[in-house]
């Protein structure tokens, strides 16, 4: 990406898809800015989006606390970003038909914790920049949830704390936001199987989904709503079964549904590809009650990208969310930490974990190239040391170069 210093500009996004709360809503305009809440289970859906009205706003090259300042200066908005942002209300219908007039190959994007609008159209920005910079036509699609909020009164008393405010304040946060991701999740699976039913029966859109950080529980919760409430869904009645032929009739329909998913960073436990275990402790944390399982009936391809040990924030948040808050030692490790593995205390000393055979089965069949590691058929990628490239926490890598060319490498596969 350049880091030319001459004037520069951030675009605006030609399509969202958006599960917060707007500021007002005039007929089909939608008014919106960064403090967001949940607007529920329904996604509404926009075009034109605009910043004060601008289809495009002034930006400056910024550094991200990084290691290698020449590699990792990205756009940045000029001012604070507490503007509104507004866009054109249209039916799914409408959205489907003027994404598929496109003619280019659909990447979602779910970004992850403390991302308010602002930095959800930076990384849309310099993701769909760095597509563009191939020859390959890729569209990035974001879909907003409400993360970010303020954490509610604890969050407002732990902020104000002297020297660790900041660190504390996070805590209820991050909380808050992983609730927010739960309805998000419902609302994702309504915005996808609505695009199956609009698509039709010949598929004509060539979708992939990119999960960062905890956008990754968005993701899952997908899953876990797609087969909610199934009492098929059990170790008992995948016994004798593959993982299509015990889905319920909705999930059967999306079947494929997706080229690729994407873990980037992932902020769910290293568990979620574990064959299941009814004897242990964590079973909702496995593949089946995870959401991972249904999951690898909608797509062809997995993906999980990790920064193996590098990835700080993930250690954190590992260390202060479980280990420490919830007096819970032997609590999982991040999968965006090593990909999918079995952690000791503090979520060290681990060894890589088998992902679940029936989530291999389902998964169409590859060989280990590139670097690539070849678990059961689900592509783990170590990120090092572009991931700290683009990140000072080595977390921030979802819209590098090489992470774009990682997915194009794949999303373009067949096409």
């Amino acid at each position: 990406m350049s880091t030319a210093t001459d004037a520069v500009s951030i675009a605006l996004p030609k399509f969202l898809v958006t599960t917060v709360e707007p500021k007002a809503q005039d007929d089909d305009k939608v008014v919106f800015d960064r403090y967001s809440k949940q607007l529920g289970e329904m996604p509404l859906f926009l075009v034109d989006l605009k910043y004060e009205d601008k289809a495009s706003v002034p930006a400056v090259w910024k550094e991200d606390g990084n290691k290698k300042p020449e590699k990792t200066k990205i756009k940045k908005f000029a001012d604070e970003g507490n503007g509104d942002f507004s866009g054109k209300a249209v039916s799914q219908a409408e959205f489907t038909a003027l994404l598929a007039k496109e003619g280019k190959v659909l990447l979602f994007y779910l970004h992850g914790m403390g991302q308010q609008t602002k930095q959800m159209v930076e990384a849309t920005d310099s993701m769909q920049t760095n597509f563009d910079s191939q020859p390959e036509g890729v569209l990035v699609v974001p879909v907003d949830w409400a993360a970010d909020d303020d954490g509610g009164m604890l969050g407002s008393v732990l902020k104000h704390i002297p020297l660790l405010g900041e660190k504390l304040g996070a805590i209820p946060r991050y909380w808050e936001d992983q609730e927010n991701a739960m309805l998000a999740g419902k609302a994702l699976w309504k915005l996808f199987t609505g695009l199956k039913k609009e698509m039709g029966s010949e598929q004509l859109l060539s979708l992939n989904v990119m999960a960062h950080s905890m956008g990754n529980r968005v993701l899952r919760c997908m899953g876990k709503e797609a087969v909610e409430g199934d009492a098929s869904w059990t170790e008992e009645g995948l016994q004798d079964k593959s993982l299509l032929e015990a889905a319920p009739e909705h999930l059967k329909n999306h079947e494929n549904l997706f080229e690729n998913i994407f873990f980037v960073a992932a902020d769910i436990p290293e568990s979620v590809f574990d064959e299941p275990d009814g004897k242990h402790a964590e079973q909702a944390e496995h593949a089946l009650q995870s959401g991972v399982a249904a999951l690898a009936v909608m797509t062809k391809r997995m993906h999980v990208l990790h920064g193996d040990g590098t990835d700080t924030a993930l250690s954190r948040e590992s260390i202060l969310t479980n280990q420490v808050l919830k007096a819970d030692f032997k609590a999982k490790a991040r999968l965006g930490s090593h990909g999918p593995q079995s952690s000791k205390i503090f979520g060290l000393c681990g060894e890589r974990s088998k992902v679940w055979d029936k989530i291999g089965d389902a998964l169409e069949r590859y060989e280990e190239k590139d670097g690539e590691e070849n678990n059961r058929n689900v592509h783990v990628k170590d990120c090092r040391p572009w991931n700290t490239d683009a990140s000072g926490s080595g977390h921030n890598y979802q819209f590098a170069p090489d992470a774009v060319a990682y997915y194009l490498k794949h999303m373009t596969k067949g096409v």
